[in-house]
């Protein structure tokens, strides 16, 4: 259960690239421009996924792994894997939460789960990331992945209660290959992506989900006023 708000969060990164290309003028606006444009050449994507998050008042790191599947446009599918089954899927503005283990499907709307509409846009693949986001290098000049700067990014209109969010780009592709989000609260989970395939032609049926006989369906709870 913790873990599905990050979860949540790093959805809408992931797919705030399937976007159109940046201006240049910087270093960091030439690598948003190739992230982007990267990213507008894929029609669909699969990726593995590592996540490990560290809950302030908690003695361990929760540690689960799975994958990723999306489409353009607005079609997303997270499955964890490990330590047990969990399911997010994404149409448009319409989210799914299958939690086998609870016998439970959370509907929801992802622009009501969200505080800006920017990420929906972005997820929708109908804005671009510098426009949504305030994108800039961290604040330590730190690099990674083939000595790329990591990037900054926050919202324009966000307030002092935003998650602080890194992102690393991996050099060779241009996908995003790690995503750190750091709450207000001091919790922190950092999602590293591998396995990259892109355009193997995802049919749409995998991201549609099919409630199994005996689950109870409720509505998922609003983070946020609509």
């Amino acid at each position: 259960m913790i873990r599905r708000p990050f979860a949540l969060a790093a959805i809408l990164i992931a797919g705030a690239c399937l976007a159109g290309p940046a201006a240049a003028g910087d270093p960091v606006k030439d690598l948003v421009k190739k992230v982007e444009a990267r990213y507008q050449k894929t029609t669909d994507l699969t990726a593995e996924f590592a996540q490990t998050t560290a809950v302030r008042g908690f003695a361990s790191v929760i540690k689960s792994a799975g994958r990723v599947y999306l489409k353009r446009p607005g079609q997303l599918r997270w499955d964890y894997l490990e330590p047990t089954l969990e399911q997010i899927f994404v149409q448009n503005d319409k989210v799914q939460f299958y939690i086998p283990e609870h016998k439970q499907v959370l509907n929801g709307q992802l622009s009501k789960m969200t505080n800006s509409q920017a990420p929906l846009q972005l997820l929708q693949g109908i804005g671009r990331l510098d426009e949504h986001y305030l994108v800039a290098p961290t604040p330590d000049g730190a690099r990674g992945n083939g000595g790329l700067p990591l990037l900054s990014l926050t919202l324009p209109e966000g307030g002092p209660d935003q998650p602080r969010i890194v992102v690393e780009v991996d050099a060779a592709t241009h996908f995003l290959r790690r995503v750190e989000l750091r709450d207000v609260n001091g919790n922190v989970s950092t999602f590293t992506f591998s396995a990259f395939k892109a355009n193997a032609g995802l049919k749409d049926e995998l991201f549609v989900f099919t409630v199994p006989k005996g689950v109870e369906v409720i509505a998922a709870p609003t983070l946020a006023p609509p």
